[in-house]
């Protein structure tokens, strides 16, 4: 049952509106803070490339992941903050949570693994629950009338 909690929202709307909300936070203001930062997005970049020189993770594909990052943080955390291609947004914000997880593994960084598995378990909760009940965002006013 679906029960309605606030002015005919269901509860099931605003739990993942709150969750959607602090990870898309946590994503944007993490890039932000790379791509607007003293240090700006290159010299960050170049920062995550030389933290992992000594891995054997090869430079060919960190590299362009490091320079992607912050920007892939800002885009995805902006959506999530608009509710905007919310479940693709989810998704990728899972995705790169698990790829930065995958990173700190190798670092052997786990305390930082296990805090990225949480943030991760808290994505795919959003994710259920926006599959279930998504009118608090902006995706409402472009579902279609049949689905």
């Amino acid at each position: 049952m679906n029960k309605k909690c606030c002015h005919g929202i269901s509860a099931e709307a605003i739990a993942g509106a709150l969750l959607r909300l602090s990870i898309g936070m946590l994503f944007f203001v993490a890039g932000l803070n790379k791509v607007m930062g003293p240090k700006g997005a290159a010299a960050v970049s170049q920062g995550i490339i030389e933290q992992f020189s000594d891995t054997y993770l090869p430079w060919i594909l960190v590299a362009p992941y490091a320079y992607a990052l912050p920007y892939l943080e800002v885009a995805v955390g902006a959506l999530l903050l608009l509710g905007l291609f919310t479940q693709s947004a989810l998704t990728a914000a899972g995705l790169l949570l698990l790829s930065l997880a995958f990173g700190m593994a190798v670092k052997q960084e786990f305390a930082v693994v296990a805090q990225n598995l949480n943030y991760l378990l808290i994505t795919a909760i959003a994710l259920w629950f926006a599959s279930r009940d998504n009118r608090c965002g902006l995706d409402r006013f472009f579902r279609r009338a049949d689905s």
